[in-house]
């Protein structure tokens, strides 16, 4: 008897399973919060333009669209943990990719140096005297040491886009600790490794070109000498 009891209880209670299964299904899912998204705004320093050559006999500037390596060509936030593994945040992410947000920042800290008669974002068509190339080869927060700290590192090459040379190239790297041990600690710190290595960029290219168009007259003047002289 208690056999067919149990039995009896067994089967009154499929059909509910039955329907308890059939209505997970359609029923809504409570709504997953969005990801908490980034900027990258460094308090770039005001520069005054210091008083030199007119605009028309300085070279013009073109900054190309940065580029990233694997890990980073998206806004999904990196961080490090273990040697040779990438991870990121699951609930914090850039507002856009970080490569798509440095090409303006060069601009505008660019624009504040002296050096250059007109900058302007390879988006614009523009065709300029130079053009300066970036390449985001690491930015990340790195979890291996205590405190925890954030490391940018930019390939940058300033380029004869005439001539399709490759004039002076260097690499910027630098580390900040970061303010707390979270997302938000690590983009406080690589805003603030912008905030100097944004300026140090800038003065990379305006040398570069100085020197440049320096040598430039001598090169043409003994291009001239050089040539046969008529009898």
């Amino acid at each position: 008897m208690r056999g067919l009891k149990l039995k009896a209880q067994v089967l009154a209670v499929l059909p509910v399973l039955v329907l308890l299964g059939s209505c997970a299904g359609v029923l809504p899912r409570p709504p997953e919060s969005p990801p908490m998204t980034y900027l990258l705004a460094p308090d770039l320093p005001q520069r005054d333009r210091e008083p030199g050559h007119p605009a028309g006999a300085r070279p013009t500037l073109l900054v190309a669209e940065p580029k990233a390596a694997a890990g980073y060509s998206t806004r999904r936030m990196a961080y490090l943990e273990q040697d040779y593994r990438i991870d990121h945040f699951a609930e914090h992410e850039w507002v856009d990719a970080p490569a798509a947000m440095l090409g303006p920042l060069l601009v505008t800290a660019l624009r504040g140096n002296a050096a250059f008669g007109a900058v302007s974002e390879e988006a614009l068509g523009i065709s300029a005297d130079l053009r300066l190339d970036t390449l985001i080869e690491s930015l990340y927060q790195d979890f291996r040491t205590r405190p925890s700290l954030a490391r940018v590192e930019l390939r940058v090459g300033l380029v004869d886009p005439n001539g399709r040379r490759v004039l002076a190239t260097q690499v910027f790297a630098d580390t900040e600790l970061a303010t707390s041990e979270d997302a938000y600690g690590g983009v406080v710190a690589v805003n603030r490794i912008l905030t100097r290595m944004l300026p140090r960029i800038a003065d990379f290219a305006a040398e570069n070109a100085l020197r440049l168009r320096a040598i430039a007259p001598r090169a043409e003047t003994r291009a001239q000498s050089s040539e046969p002289q008529s009898m």
